[in-house]
């Protein structure tokens, strides 16, 4: 009866296997392992290389509840395994394909073929739609130890994806029904229906052929280089060709998805026509719906592919809006090297202006009742008396309009985070207004009631419905005042700069030496041809 591979699998082996579910490590091996096995199995079980029946029999007999379906390619075994009430689904395991999903797959596999056995365990498991799967196997230990072939390098990988633990023993066999001193490996793993889908998705990536990745490099290189570090473009590359990818093979589960529900929704509704209406007919899936998740996939994934997350923090909210209105034009384009490219360099070509809209848009927020009467001025260098009513001091006062009680202050939880969100609103966009200047911290420290502190300004609140605000970072504040006043065709033009000495004194005076970092920022804009 025994064939080269046959060892039956003694009641000690199956219990040490099976606690490797429980616990990584066993403190010694046979110790205080009795009866730990009833709480690792459960539902529907599968034995893929049942032999006479010895991991058949200690599961049955230790958990009665559980059903088995066994597996055997031998004849006499088989017969012996149907004799003894076992119920025998199939004879190859490594042609076996079922619809039925299992809870746990326990295999003592032939050791000449253990890495087929166990690849195939897996490849079964990972089809599962309902439930995961937990496999127990028993494999000559150089299976592991030594990958030499494809598969076994294959079974490696899947091994470390699934997080299996291992286990080597020597002398299993050696006081076995059929001895023998080969070492091995006890292994188990649980296939995760998302672990799976992870696979599928690294295998999609890696599917990226050369032809489409030279495309990507060839289409969107330059715009990328417009925007991102040199050291960084290669990295965005690889990132938008992943996203490419994933979202093509999203793309193709989803019109399956709708293809199956179609047919079964189809083919249902024509065999409950012909029986007389008697057969249950499901509801079928719109193209409404499709359309809407194909729309809802493109929408998220050109978010990802334009990496607006970052930038988008940086804006005010009218700036927000803006470019969401953009990326909600972007959602109806097809997902392509051609339309990434396009929309890349549009998008990016006007971040800058983006940027600056902030700070205009706050600037206006903070002294638009300050320049009611004066909007008629053209230069504050040479038109007004003053020019602290025509930009931001060290100190603004903004009026909400309102009462502000303790809660609105912070009172709930002592911390910036139950401010009013008015007030949030209001001091995060003061601070988008500096990112084009400096790295801006959106922390704050509590210092009184009502007060909150950080490295960018200070503010505090008061009941009468007002906030005040101090600046910290005078030359970032003066940064913003000359790129406002600039907008506002406040301050002297670059002709002016270069024929009027007077024009010259008061920049100098009024800006000092910051006004070349904020040229180098504006020639990144449209501004370019006003710079001289």
């Amino acid at each position: 009866m025994f064939n080269q591979d046959f060892y039956p699998t003694p009641d000690e082996l199956i219990e040490e296997l099976l606690a490797l579910s429980i616990s990584k490590e066993i403190p010694s091996r046979f110790s205080g392992l009795k009866g730990i096995s009833r709480l690792t199995l459960h539902g529907r079980v599968l034995e893929p290389s049942a032999g006479k029946g010895n991991i058949v029999s200690y599961i049955k007999r230790k958990m009665s509840s559980i059903k088995v379906d066994a597996i055997e390619m031998d004849p006499e075994l088989s017969s012996f395994l149907l004799g003894a009430g076992h119920n025998v689904v199939w004879s190859d395991f490594l042609t076996f394909e079922t619809f039925r999903e299992y809870d746990s797959i326990v295999m003592n596999p032939p050791f000449s073929a253990g890495d087929k056995h166990l690849l195939h365990a897996i490849n079964l498991a990972s089809r599962q739609i309902t439930k995961d799967c937990e496999i127990y196997a028993i494999t000559n230990a150089e299976t592991i130890k030594n990958q030499f072939s494809v598969t076994r390098k294959e079974l490696a990988r899947l091994l470390d994806l699934h997080n299996a633990r291992i286990k080597f023993v020597t002398n299993a066999f050696s006081d076995a029904e059929r001895k023998t001193d080969v070492e091995v490996a006890l292994i188990y793993l649980k296939v995760r229906r998302e672990d799976a889908s992870a696979d599928l998705y690294k295998r999609t990536v890696d599917a990226v052929s050369n032809a489409q990745q030279h495309d990507i490099e060839g289409n969107i290189t330059t715009a990328l280089s417009t925007f991102v570090k040199q050291q960084e473009v290669q990295e965005r590359l690889d990132d938008i060709s992943r996203l490419i990818s994933e979202y093509e093979q999203a793309v193709r589960l989803v019109r399956e998805d709708y293809e199956v529900s179609k047919r079964k929704a189809d083919f249902l509704s024509y065999i409950s026509t012909i029986n007389g209406g008697k057969i249950f007919t499901p509801s079928d899936t719109s193209s409404k719906d499709y359309e809407e998740e194909l729309q809802r996939l493109r929408s998220t994934y050109w978010k990802l592919i334009l990496q607006t997350d970052e930038f988008m923090k940086k804006l005010t909210t009218e700036a927000q809006e803006k470019l969401n209105r953009q990326l909600g034009s972007a959602s109806e384009l097809e997902i392509n090297s051609t339309n990434i490219y396009m929309l890349l360099h549009a998008i990016m070509a006007n971040s800058s202006d983006m940027l600056l809209s902030s700070v205009v848009s706050m600037f206006e927020k903070v002294t638009s009742y300050s320049r009611r009467e004066f909007s008629t001025n053209i230069h504050y260098y040479n038109g007004w008396n003053t020019n602290e009513a025509y930009k931001i001091g060290k100190k603004v006062i903004y009026p909400f309009f309102t009462t502000f009680g303790d809660w609105d202050m912070g009172a709930r939880d002592n911390s910036f985070n139950s401010v009013d969100y008015r007030i949030k609103g209001f001091i995060f966009d003061l601070l988008k207004a500096f990112e084009p200047f400096r790295e801006v911290n959106y922390d704050f420290e509590k210092i009184g009631k009502g007060e909150f502190r950080n490295d960018v300004l200070r503010f505090k609140i008061f009941m009468k419905g007002t906030v005040h605000v101090w600046f910290n970072d005078p030359e970032s504040l003066n940064k913003i005042n000359y790129v406002c006043g600039r907008k506002f065709n406040w301050l002297p033009t670059d002709e002016e700069l270069r024929n009027d000495p007077k024009a010259r004194n008061f920049v100098e005076k009024e800006f000092g030496d910051i006004v070349t970092d904020v040229r180098r920022l504006l020639s990144d804009t449209n501004e370019t041809e006003d710079i001289g």
